[in-house]
């Protein structure tokens, strides 16, 4: 892997680093706004059966599912910051349709499948092309520490987006509230367009062959031990997530009795807990070592989870929220970990292509994990769904004390990988 003269070596010193810091911080916002309203809309405005929300959730990961390993080689081919800017507009036009589709009494189920799988598919370019861009910005010394500020960014987001969201739906409707997101993607397009690091164009195949490219990104997960076990258990874990996803907003306000700003603020501890393990992940780390610090997180997430399905009416919010800090803290703690390792031992050429190989099988876990979890939440209860979930999330660490990950000390630096 060689390194390019120009790339920054530094952070926040740097305007570059900043921007896309920003970037991730306002697209983030946006999202949990999005989201929120959309679960909104779901429960309360169009009252949605439990399995009709799993499969709306499904639709946002089914877009990567169908389109991630052909986005993976595109990102490859084309340079990082148009994508992520184009992505980012295409977000906000998808989002604008929900409140002039409310607007004109024409708002369906239909609608929402169809805004949920379009934004789901441009946030696979947006995912890509940035987890892509952030290697060239910063050196694998760095890479860690940069991706655990980024982390930091997404989850101090997932902390104001829905308790911003919470009273804006109440104060404004959740289809109106969208409008925020779209204004907050609007930032995040503004923010990368201003980064100055200018790329060189990637060196394109003699003779591109889609099928080909594609197999290669396969290819060099699977042939590394430790990516290959990461890969597998984030998938058999993203069933879980995707169950808990789909029924977390069902369980609060119909079998708990939240309102809407309640839901938020439990929501928040989404935030919380991320800006948390953002903290924590580097200096547990440097102790335990990257590989044993991320399977002890993973442990600990499934509690986490189960701690929200104990939690009840009223007060029980506050143990809900104390759960998802828990829950997401642990899992931040993992991601971050894991995908600086990836982003480490794959080269520059491969990042889009190995990345979209990674997401494509965890979000396909994600995508049945949603319609499963719906279907659960049907035939038996919401709550039933989150405590399965918690009980498959904790089973998730077990695989990987058999991998080469338990021994890992140190993301591996380039001159060791180029040796």
């Amino acid at each position: 892997m060689t390194e390019a003269p120009s790339k920054p070596v530094s952070m926040f010193r740097k305007p570059d680093y900043r921007r896309i810091f920003t970037s991730v911080g306002a697209s983030q916002i946006g999202l949990q706004v999005a989201y929120f309203s959309i679960s909104i809309i779901a429960v309360v405005v169009l009252d949605l059966s439990e399995s009709q929300i799993g499969v709306l959730y499904a639709m946002d990961q089914i877009a990567l599912v169908m389109f991630g390993l052909l986005v993976g080689v595109w990102v490859d081919r084309l340079r990082d910051k148009p994508i992520i800017v184009v992505s980012e507009i295409l977000r906000g036009v998808v989002m604008l349709s929900v409140p002039v589709a409310w607007a004109l009494d024409a708002l369906t189920v239909w609608h929402m499948f169809a805004a949920m799988f379009l934004l789901g598919l441009t946030s696979v370019f947006f995912d890509i092309g940035q987890a892509s861009y952030v290697p060239r910005l910063i050196d694998n010394k760095s890479l860690a520490s940069g991706n655990s500020r980024i982390q930091g960014i997404r989850s101090a987001s997932d902390t104001g987006g829905p308790l911003a969201a919470g009273p804006l739906v109440s104060l404004l409707t959740a289809p109106v509230a969208v409008i925020v997101a779209v204004a907050s993607f609007a930032v995040s397009a503004f923010s990368v367009a201003r980064i100055k690091y200018r790329e060189e164009e990637p060196e394109k195949p003699e003779k591109p062959h889609l099928g080909v490219e594609i197999v290669q990104g396969v290819k060099f997960i699977f042939g590394d031990k430790t990516l290959r076990g990461i890969v597998l258990v984030s998938a058999w874990c993203n069933l879980s997530v995707g169950a808990f996803q789909a029924m977390l907003m069902v369980f609060l306000i119909r079998e708990a009795g939240q309102s809407s700003e309640v839901a938020g603020f439990v929501l928040a501890g989404s935030g919380v807990g991320g800006v948390l393990g953002a903290m924590l992940v580097g200096r547990i780390s440097k102790k335990a070592g990257v590989g044993p610090t991320a399977i002890a997180a993973l442990a600990l997430s499934g509690p986490g989870m189960a701690i929200v399905a104990a939690s009840g009416p009223g007060w029980g919010a506050a143990v809900a929220f104390v759960g998802q800090v828990v829950f997401v803290a642990a899992i931040v703690v993992f991601n971050v970990n894991v995908i600086s390792y990836r982003q480490a031992v794959t080269p520059d050429d491969m990042q889009g292509r190995v990345g979209a190989t990674q997401r494509v099988i965890c979000w396909s876990g994600l995508a049945v994990g949603s319609i499963v979890g719906g279907f659960t939440g049907d035939l038996f209860s919401a709550r039933t769904a989150l405590l399965i979930a918690a009980a498959m999330l904790f089973a998730g660490f077990l695989p990987l004390l058999r991998t080469p990950l338990r021994t890992l000390r140190e993301i591996p630096e380039e001159d060791a990988l180029a040796s």
